[in-house]
């Protein structure tokens, strides 16, 4: 693993711009470019950019998830999670309104358990 001082977008430059905290390092392991913080508690790591460069993206992707920003991501993730479960509760009713028709159908129309003696008996004239 090694730091990444800069590239040609300047993207480590920008990300120490938003926090002098920032830094990038490149996991030639995995072969993923990796923000880390200073700062941050426990460890250094942030995230794993998820594309195979450092672009504007990146720096995007610092700002969408910086901590400035938890009270509207965690806003954003409620929102997202009752949709969720408005969804699911809708999938829910609607498998039973199908359960309840299948099974009034197959009450309506019964079919033999049992095969008739005479099905395999063999008549000859």
């Amino acid at each position: 693993m090694t730091e990444v001082k800069t590239n040609v977008y300047y993207i480590p430059e920008r990300l120490k711009e938003l926090d002098p905290g920032y830094f990038v390092i490149r996991n030639h392991k995995k072969q993923t470019f990796e923000v880390h913080h200073r700062d941050q508690p426990y460890t250094t790591y942030c995230l794993t950019v998820p594309y195979e460069e450092l672009d504007a993206r990146t720096v995007e992707l610092v700002q969408k998830t910086s901590r400035k920003n938890l009270d509207r991501l965690v806003s954003e993730m409620d929102k997202h999670n009752q949709k969720l479960k408005e969804k699911a509760s809708h999938i829910g009713d609607d498998s039973i309104e199908k359960t309840k028709e299948v099974l009034s159908y197959l009450n309506n129309h019964e079919s033999k358990e049992w095969v008739d003696e005479e099905a395999f008996s063999t008549r000859f004239i």
